[in-house]
């Protein structure tokens, strides 16, 4: 069962034209893409394409750039004078 719906994944898949959202390159969502999208990854059915493949690994790039940093910033020793900060 698919989230939000009580619907299965359809009986078939065609290829369906959009263009991208970022860059306004138009792309084909392929039946195979859309078959693994919803049968193998389990996500919802209302789903659909809206980036290209190009603009789609750029945003993840950046979403790894700044889990990686998030993480370095974890780790980075508290200013000395912290509580001077602090409204205590």
């Amino acid at each position: 069962m698919n989230d939000n719906t009580y619907s299965s994944p359809p009986d078939y898949y065609y290829d369906e034209e959009y263009k991208c959202v970022d860059c306004g390159k138009n792309e084909i969502w392929t039946a195979e893409q859309q078959k693994f999208w919803y049968e193998e990854l389990g996500k919802t059915i209302n789903s659909f394409a809206v980036r290209c493949q190009v603009c789609r690994a750029h945003i993840q790039a950046l979403k790894a750039q700044q889990k990686r940093h998030t993480e370095e910033m974890k780790n980075t020793p508290k200013h000395p004078n912290e509580k001077f900060f602090k409204n205590t």
